[in-house]
């Protein structure tokens, strides 16, 4: 009896630093009523980012799922209907998503994106999203970065390099920072 209570007091006492404490950062409601909270965990090394949506907790970073991304927040917003945020892992790029629920379909979208500046527009359409981010890396000779998702294809397999930002018809455009 006298090791249950002695298990039972070091338990209780250990508690918090043996769980994995979820910090809520944005809590983001979507166009169909439901919602996305963008959690994190704190350590020595920096912060950890996760995503919970309709009650299911994984990952932020869905692209890369054998990687641990652990660094700096740069970037956690609520925007237009849509959860955004960027980290700074250590490397010369920031690591980020957009999501967001489809205000026709209610099927959930997402733009994933590594650049070395910070997403400055978000274009957001009934059936296609667009994120804009300067070009401050210059890999490519444009101005701009712009990630597009389609509805019906999903997100393009690179950034488009423009000189001029995209024609806001159609769109719902949003300044980010």
């Amino acid at each position: 009896m006298k090791s249950a209570w002695w298990f039972l007091i070091v338990s209780v006492l250990f508690q918090p630093a043996l769980a994995d404490t979820k910090e809520v950062l944005v809590e983001c409601p979507f166009s169909d009523g439901t919602s996305a909270s963008l959690l994190t965990t704190s350590s020595a090394d920096g912060q950890r980012l996760f995503v919970k949506i309709d009650n299911q907790t994984q990952a932020a970073f869905t692209d890369m799922p054998d990687s641990d991304f652990v660094g700096e927040i740069v970037l956690a917003k609520c925007a237009g209907s849509s959860l955004i945020y960027a980290m700074n892992y250590g490397s010369p790029y920031l690591k980020g998503a957009v999501l967001r629920k489809n205000p026709t379909s209610g099927s959930l979208e997402r733009i994933d994106f590594a650049e070395k500046a910070v997403p400055s527009l978000l274009y957001l359409g009934s059936q296609r999203m667009r994120l804009v981010i300067p070009n401050e890396g210059y890999e490519v000779s444009s101005k701009f970065l712009v990630y597009d998702y389609s509805a019906k294809s999903g997100q393009s397999p690179e950034a488009k390099g423009i000189n001029a930002l995209p024609d806001r018809k159609g769109y719902k455009v949003i300044t980010l920072n």
